[in-house]
């Protein structure tokens, strides 16, 4: 560690600004990211005039912080900032070197990281957790009222949209958005052996394909693409 002097607990978020040459909104909208992301303590407001005189609201960062946000903005201005807090302390304290803080700031980064991937990682056990007890729920004997089977599905999205089954079931099966089932329901043909089907509420499957259709982009002809759909579909919009 180096050894220097002037105490000085806080930079503005103007400062890291004007440290990386970066507009002040983008550092402190980098700044806001970082402590909603539990990075760094979310900084106080203070108020400062700027070259022209106007009064500014900026963030007070304290310096393990600042660290972290010039890293993640523009680490190869580290130096600047350690050069920087030599400059601005009042009393003999420790400074770390450029290498220590560059690594101490991504570490934090690194840390963070890791604990986003971790809670995805729970997040997608309880949605398998979920989607296994939805599989389990009770098979009802017969079809509920205003829900369709994807064989209904797919004759009544044709006729709104020409949608091929292909498309219809690809919808329903690798957009985010797609219904969930209503229920499952027992098949009651003799070949069936008491399989069931998936239904889906009608008003569901509605809502599903109009958002999917909104955002389909014109290709040639009756041709469409949708960033979910491989290669190119026929589709009729009705203007």
């Amino acid at each position: 560690m180096n050894m220097l002097a002037p105490r000085h607990e806080t930079m503005t978020s103007q400062e890291i600004a004007d440290l990386l040459e970066k507009r002040h909104d983008k550092v402190k909208q980098s700044i806001e990211r970082l402590a909603e992301r539990g990075i760094i303590q979310h900084p106080p407001l203070g108020e400062v005039k700027n070259h022209l005189g106007q009064t500014v609201e900026v963030y007070q960062v304290k310096e393990r912080d600042s660290y972290v946000v010039v890293a993640q903005l523009s680490p190869e201005f580290t130096a600047r900032l350690v050069d920087y807090w030599q400059a601005h302390k009042n009393q003999v304290t420790q400074i770390p070197t450029t290498a220590e803080a560059f690594a101490q700031a991504f570490r934090m980064l690194a840390d963070a990281e890791q604990r986003e991937v971790q809670r995805e990682q729970r997040l997608n056990l309880i949605d398998a957790k979920v989607e296994r007890i939805e599989a389990a729920q009770i098979v009802l004997s017969a079809r509920p009222a205003n829900s369709e089977s994807i064989v209904h599905i797919r004759k009544r999205i044709w006729q709104l949209y020409g949608l091929s089954d292909a498309t219809i079931d690809a919808v329903m099966r690798q957009s985010p958005y797609a219904p969930k089932p209503a229920g499952m329901v027992k098949n009651e043909h003799a070949e069936a052996e008491g399989a069931a089907y998936a239904v889906y509420w009608k008003k569901d499957v509605t809502a599903t394909f109009e958002r999917f259709v909104a955002e389909c982009r014109h290709s040639a002809g009756k041709l469409y693409t949708h960033p979910y759909i491989e290669g190119r579909f026929k589709l009729i919009k009705h203007e």
